[in-house]
């Protein structure tokens, strides 16, 4: 294997154990706590979209499941740990592929029609993803409790994905940093 395919290797595996500590760190300790369910809103969904858009799909995957899990152990909900795992690794599926279709007319962007929309389909995930679990592990009508808030979430994590993923672009990241 030639040097600059390692290269490219051990930058991709770098970027997604950064990313991975992000997400884990932007969702066990930067939330607001709705009271609900033991439930919190955060913004660690915006990075796992940022995962999705910048690392080749099996590193985004499992940066989005590891980064997610790891943060239900770290605010003391480890039972959550699996479901969160499954629910991410959708969450980063979903944002890779829709990034990487026919759609994203600029692959040198972060910021595009198809990652900003990207965001809606994956919101779409975390709802539905988050009601069968608390389903699975409280009761279906305790999960519908909670919905109102996995929206708010999805919704925010939307809109911080967009504001971080034009700063970045300003910055031209994607094309100075990553191969």
């Amino acid at each position: 294997m030639s040097s600059n395919k390692n290269q490219i290797r051990i930058n991709n595996l770098v970027l997604t154990a950064l990313l991975a500590a992000l997400i884990a760190v932007s969702t066990a300790y930067i939330k607001i706590n709705t009271g609900i369910n033991n439930g919190y809103v955060h913004f660690g969904d915006s990075l796992i979209y940022l995962c999705a858009c910048l690392l080749p799909i099996p590193n985004a995957l499992v940066g989005a499941a590891v980064g997610g899990a790891f943060a239900d152990v770290l605010a003391g909900a480890a039972i959550w740990a699996p479901f969160t795992a499954g629910i991410k690794a959708l969450n980063a599926l979903c944002v890779a592929l829709i990034y990487r279709s026919k759609l994203n007319k600029n692959k040198d962007r972060i910021l595009t029609p198809a990652s900003a929309s990207a965001g809606a389909v994956s919101g779409i995930i975390t709802v539905a993803g988050y009601y069968v679990a608390e389903g699975i592990l409280y009761s279906f009508p305790t999960a519908l409790t909670s919905v109102p808030f996995s929206i708010i979430q999805a919704v925010g994590s939307a809109v911080f994905f967009i504001i971080i993923a034009a700063a970045l672009d300003r910055a031209k990241f994607k094309k100075r940093f990553i191969r």
